[in-house]
Parts: C-alpha cells; sequence; structure tokens
C-alpha cells in the first residue's frame, strides 16, 4: 500500500501556515514565503500535481500572475468544444440502421434496388415474421429476392415500408397513399391497418 498524505485546503491569497508536525501533502512541498502560482507546478485541491507553462493562468489561482489579459481567458474559454447533441435513439435507429445499413444480417432485393436489413426489424412484419420463423428455404438465407404481384408498389413505397420497421412516425403525402398501403399489405405490416378503416 502507498503512503497516504493529506491535502491543505486554505483560499487564495491567505498566507500559508507554517508546516508544522504531521502537516503533510502539498503544504509540505512548497517552500515558505512561495505561493503554488509562483511556481511551475500547481497543487490544486483534490488533484494531482499539474505542470503549468510560466504565466499560464491556474484556475484555482485565479490570482495568479497571467501572460493573457481578460480578452485571451475568454476568447480560449468560447472556443472550448461544446458536447454534440445527441439524436433521440428512434431518430439514431433510422439513420445508423436503416438508411446506413450497419451491421445488417440480410439483402432483400426488389425492382431493381437493394436493402441492408436486420432480421430483428424485419421480424414485426407478418410477412417476414412467418418466412424467418417456419421451415422455409429463406429463413437461413442471407440474400432474398421479392416478387412484387402489385403494379401499385414502387421503390418509394418499399422504402418507406421498410423504414417504418425502424421509426415510430411515418409521413406519407396523400398522392403516395395508395401504393404505400399496397406494399403495407403485402408485408403484412400491422401498422399500417389502421390506414385502412
Amino acid at each position: 500500500m502507498g503512503a497516504l498524505s493529506s491535502r491543505v485546503l486554505r483560499q487564495p491569497g491567505r498566507p500559508e501556515p507554517e508546516p508544522g508536525p504531521g502537516v503533510g501533502g502539498s503544504a509540505r512541498r512548497l517552500e515558505a514565503g512561495h505561493d503554488a502560482a509562483d511556481r511551475s507546478f500547481c497543487y490544486c485541491p483534490g488533484g494531482r500535481k499539474r505542470k503549468r507553462s510560466s504565466g499560464s493562468f491556474c484556475y484555482c489561482h485565479p490570482d495568479s500572475d497571467t501572460d493573457e489579459d481578460e480578452g485571451d481567458q475568454q476568447q480560449r474559454l468560447l472556443n472550448t468544444p461544446r458536447r454534440k447533441k445527441l439524436k433521440s435513439t428512434s431518430k439514431y435507429i433510422y439513420q445508423t440502421l436503416f438508411l446506413n445499413g450497419e451491421n445488417s444480417d440480410i439483402k432483400i432485393c426488389a425492382l431493381g434496388e437493394e436493402w441492408s436489413l436486420h432480421k430483428i426489424y424485419l421480424c414485426q412484419s407478418g410477412y417476414f415474421s412467418s418466412m424467418f420463423s417456419g421451415s422455409w428455404k429463406e429463413s437461413s438465407m442471407n440474400i432474398i429476392e421479392l416478387e412484387i404481384p402489385d403494379q401499385n408498389i414502387d421503390v418509394e413505397a418499399l422504402q418507406v415500408a421498410f423504414g417504418s420497421l425502424y421509426r415510430d412516425d411515418v409521413l406519407i403525402k396523400p398522392s403516395r397513399v395508395v401504393a404505400i398501403l399496397a406494399a403495407a399489405c403485402m408485408l403484412q405490416l400491422v401498422r399500417f391497418s389502421g390506414c385502412l378503416k
């Protein structure tokens, strides 16, 4: 086990107490009459010994000498990178898994297009759920070619139908209703059943 030490906390600008017996930690390291701001190392409370360039600003010793004027300090603080705003889970799933096809385990081909999808999402569809759970040859295939029997179904309708499995809400333009409902019916998507009433 390592040696234990304690740190003496004091407010900046107050004189340092004389080290007495049993006083350890950062107080022992400082020479009498010198403040941590005068040295090339900073002994910040609760922290480690930190190397400082000469004249650099120390946040734990705001009265320390510094080469930076107030405007430079503000500029440095303003240039601090901000945390990137995270997408909602639904948007992230739609973007990453559906649009980008990351970690897909199946390819669906239809009407000359190919979608890199995920069986776990496709199983929300009655069509694919029965295909993957039964003893059909497609249950073990990685590429499935869909035959589209309805001429109302086009690539855009399939894109919306497949995408609906990866997101919460689907916006449908009135001019696209027939094609999208035809695709949803073929794929046995329950989420579109309310539109049929």
